[in-house]
Formats: C-alpha cells, sequence, structure tokens
C-alpha cells in the first residue's frame, strides 16, 4: 500500500493516519458540499496545501478531482426529488466550462515561470497571489451570505408568527394537522417557485456568472457555488435548496472538465483525489438528503460560519511572516 500511495507518507502522522484522515476530510467535504452547493474546495484547498504541502495548483486540482463523484451522488439525490432547476443550470454551463478549462491552463502554467517561482515574502508568488485573492474572496462573501442568512432567518419567523396567528383565529376543528401547513407557508415566503424567464439581461447575468463561476472554479476549487448559489437565490428567487441542486449541476460538468486539464498539465495528485473521492460519495449522499429538509435559511447561515472560519485558518497557517 505505501509503494501504491507513497504521498501518504508525507502525512504528519504517518501513512495510515493520512489515509483514514483524507477519507475522513473527503465524507466531511463531501457532506458539507451537496449540503451548501459548493465544491468543497473551500475546505480542500487549504487542507492539501498545508498538511501535504502541495503547491497551490496542485491542491487545487485534487480538489477539483474528488468533486465529480461526489457530485454525482448528490445530484442523484436532488434528481429524485425534482430539485434541479435546468433551464439555469445548463445556460450557466455555456461559459462556464469554458473559462474553467482556460483558467487552469493558464493557471497550471503560471506557477512553473520563473515570474511564478519568484520568493516574495519567503513564499513564491504564484502562492502569494493565491492567498491574497482567495481570502479576500472569500471573506467578502462570508459577510454578503451572513447578512443574507440573518435576514431570511427573520423573515421566515415572521412568516412563521403570521401564519400561526392566522390559525389561532381559525375555529378549532380546521387547525388540527396544520402544524406542517404552517412552516410551509414560512418557507414559501422566502423563495419563488415561478418559471424561469429567458429575458435578454437574464441570460446575459447568467453568462457572465458562468464565466465566474469557471474561473474561480479552477483557481480555488470550490466549484463556483460561491456565486451560482446567491444568484440563483437571491436573483432568480429560488429556495436555497434548489440553487444548491442547480450549482451542483454545474459543479459536476465544470470540475470533470477541468480535471482532465489539470491532469494533462501533470498537476493531478490522483492518490489523494481517490481516497478523498470514496469519502466524498457517503458525505454527499447523506448532505444532499439533509439539504432537501432543511430550513431556507439554514444553508446560507452554515456556508457563512465554515467560510470564516476558512478564511482564518488559512491566513494563519500560510500568511508570509514578516
Amino acid at each position: 500500500m505505501e509503494t501504491i500511495f507513497p504521498i501518504f507518507n508525507e502525512f504528519v502522522w504517518g501513512f495510515w493516519p493520512g489515509i483514514f484522515v483524507v477519507f475522513g476530510v473527503g465524507f466531511f467535504v463531501g457532506y458539507l458540499a451537496s449540503f451548501l452547493g459548493l465544491g468543497g474546495g473551500f475546505i480542500y484547498t487549504p487542507f492539501f496545501h498545508s498538511f501535504f504541502h502541495l503547491t497551490a495548483v496542485q491542491a487545487v486540482a485534487v480538489s477539483l478531482a474528488q468533486m465529480p463523484v461526489s457530485a454525482l451522488s448528490g445530484l442523484y439525490v436532488y434528481y429524485r426529488n425534482d430539485k434541479i432547476r435546468w433551464k439555469q443550470g445548463f445556460l450557466l454551463l455555456t461559459t462556464s466550462i469554458p473559462s474553467a478549462q482556460y483558467t487552469a491552463y493558464a493557471f497550471g502554467r503560471f506557477e512553473d515561470t520563473p515570474i511564478g517561482k519568484q520568493l516574495y515574502y519567503g513564499i513564491p508568488l504564484s502562492e502569494f497571489v493565491y492567498l491574497f485573492v482567495f481570502t479576500i474572496f472569500l471573506g467578502i462573501l462570508a459577510v454578503y451570505n451572513l447578512i443574507a442568512a440573518l435576514k431570511k432567518r427573520k423573515k421566515y419567523y415572521d412568516a412563521l408568527s403570521a401564519s400561526s396567528l392566522d390559525l389561532i383565529q381559525e375555529p378549532k376543528e380546521k387547525s388540527n394537522g396544520n402544524s406542517t401547513q404552517t412552516h410551509s407557508e414560512a418557507e414559501e415566503a422566502l423563495g419563488d417557485t415561478t418559471e424561469f424567464s429567458f429575458t435578454q439581461k437574464s441570460i446575459v447575468i447568467v453568462l457572465l456568472v458562468g464565466i465566474f463561476f469557471g474561473m474561480f472554479s479552477s483557481l480555488f476549487g470550490i466549484g463556483g457555488g460561491f456565486l451560482a448559489v446567491p444568484l440563483f437565490v437571491y436573483y432568480f428567487r429560488m429556495s436555497p435548496v434548489e440553487a444548491v441542486a442547480t450549482s451542483f449541476l454545474g459543479i459536476f460538468l465544470t470540475s470533470f472538465g477541468t480535471t482532465v486539464q489539470f491532469l494533462l498539465l501533470g498537476k493531478l495528485n490522483w492518490e489523494l483525489a481517490l481516497i478523498g473521492s470514496f469519502g466524498g460519495i457517503f458525505g454527499a449522499r447523506i448532505g444532499s438528503l439533509k439539504a432537501v429538509n432543511a430550513k431556507p435559511y439554514t444553508i446560507l447561515l452554515v456556508t457563512s460560519f465554515f467560510q470564516f472560519l476558512v478564511v482564518a485558518w488559512y491566513l494563519i497557517a500560510k500568511l508570509p511572516k514578516f
């Protein structure tokens, strides 16, 4: 085993602990990714960068390589529950796939250039740029999602209180068994399930977001869900679980193509990706089942929490020591 998977010998606690830790992280990432509609790279990429000392590009490549398998596992659950909005998903892919391919190629090549290898405060310039952009971008989204989650939570409970008051005022015989209905009405107040309209403005917005979806997917290994989920929730008025499911469709196809690109560039460590994928299969299945029944604001609130956590951890672990 140690000759087949030599990379695990570099783990700080040894070979077999490395196997179990990567499997466990894969399970955890698969769970969070399918629950939040993110690629999971916001945990995976800093993890491999920090604990296996992979370069930024190698860490992103491993992160992206485990996404297609776990995404497919979660997509099956969302498909069975009719949560995927296919029109928006495939429109997003029109620009996200070519954008991801180009970014993977450019980012992979930049790391090997003399400029990318030049030391800056003790670390290569490519690593320093990655650290700066990753933490700034993730920090802004964390604040945005936290504010949005708190607003949705307040709106949810306001709608719940109003619905409960209406039930109290109704005759007693009509109010029996209406507790579930009350929660459904509160959830409906947070989302609009009207059919998507292909207006010129909406098409342009989705195509533009698709470009950044693919770019950040390849650059950070985060799957692009940080952009797609807020877009689907706030602009297209999807419920959070529909936004997660539709984002997962984009993550599956975009990450698959980008993984091939990194493989051709020689940047993919397949041993780490394989073990992480096995854990991700089980985690994604459980996470998607959980997301289907989650309260509307929970997904955004959990997303924000982990974004803050990863930013703090990554800054402490990788910030150059002046």
